[in-house]
């Protein structure tokens, strides 16, 4: 925690918005405060990278997309820190809302507690520079941590690899000393993310990793051990399956709730060669619980995890390829 930060004074406005910003997450176990041990999560290294970040990271698309507050954002964000330990991993986008603009003056004072990654869709050279210097300028700060060509399966994967293609953009990017680590997130095509992450390229990877869709899109068995081969840092996202009412919604409720919660939380700690699980969390009340859940984590026994990947092939049939092609 930097110097400059004065704990006393967010304690104490956390205390206020605490309240303001609970929703409620399902018929999930309400809060204890005295039930589990105080302090950060365990820390996994993040591949290549050599760096240590907490189990679970932020993503910032729910309360960018929606159109939280600026002083909603940063509460967030920095009870994320505070209850799951630094430099968490923070998953943010131009399109994500204002969400990097608002988490701007954040990063000023706390630039060392957040492991920053920011994303662009675009294809060209020349476009990807224009795009990250873009969101580096909204983040108010000299580089991000790592930049992600967003869901790989959109890409034209030979163009990517040309002269004037992404991957030269990134290359350029990390060589002015815009961004320290060069990764891709994925969606749906595991073959593309396989493609990529074969190359050698790459230092992180963000993509889908949950007890449903690894009956559809099997990015654990499929894209993993590639990434391992590589030691390829691996976030996992779309943890909890998604949005199951839209993002734009502030009330909106992820796939996998009540119940599902907890499984779902440790299900993606408990896939081999994952770092982090990126969870959407949009108040000071799913941070805390998340970390409490985190903070149970325990190896699933076989009977438990055969029960859950029957729960999931249920789920499966009924979510299809929700999040496009296989």
């Amino acid at each position: 925690m930097e110097d400059s930060y004065n704990r006393r004074e967010f304690l104490h406005r956390l205390a206020a918005l605490g309240g303001a910003f609970a929703v409620r997450v399902g018929a999930a176990e309400p809060l204890k405060q005295k039930a589990f041990p105080a302090g950060p999560l365990p820390k996994r290294i993040l591949g290549r990278t050599g760096v240590r970040i907490p189990v679970l990271g932020l993503g910032l698309g729910p309360l960018g997309i929606a159109n939280f507050s600026p002083e909603e954002l940063q509460a967030v964000v920095e009870a994320a820190i505070e209850d799951w330990g630094s430099p968490v991993l923070v998953d943010v986008q131009w399109d994500y809302g204002q969400a990097e603009t608002y988490l701007a003056p954040l990063l000023k004072k706390r630039r060392a507690d957040i492991f920053i990654v920011t994303k662009t869709w675009e294809q060209e050279q020349v476009k990807v520079v224009a795009s990250i210097e873009e969101s580096i300028r909204r983040l108010g700060i000299e580089g991000a941590d790592a930049v992600l060509l967003n869901n790989i399966g959109l890409f034209d994967l030979d163009r990517l690899f040309r002269p004037g293609g992404a991957l030269a953009g990134l290359q350029e990017i990390r060589k002015r000393g815009l961004a320290r680590y060069l990764g891709l997130s994925g969606h749906m095509l595991s073959h593309a993310l396989v493609r990529t992450l074969e190359s050698g390229e790459f230092d992180l990877a963000m993509f889908v990793v949950n007890f449903v869709d690894r009956h559809t899109y099997n990015f654990e068995e499929k894209v993993i051990p590639v990434a391992r081969k590589h030691n390829v840092g691996v976030a996992a996202m779309k943890v909890l399956g998604g949005s199951a009412s839209g993002y734009e919604r502030k009330d909106q409720r992820a796939k996998l709730e009540g119940s599902d919660f907890e499984p779902a939380i440790h299900y993606a700690l408990g896939v081999p060669g994952v770092c982090t699980a990126v969870l959407g969390c949009k108040s000071i009340e799913e941070v805390r619980l998340a970390g409490q859940v985190a903070r149970r984590y325990r190896p699933m026994g076989k009977e438990e995890l055969q029960s859950l990947m029957k729960r999931g092939e249920q789920l499966a049939r009924e979510w299809g390829r929700h999040l496009g092609d296989v």
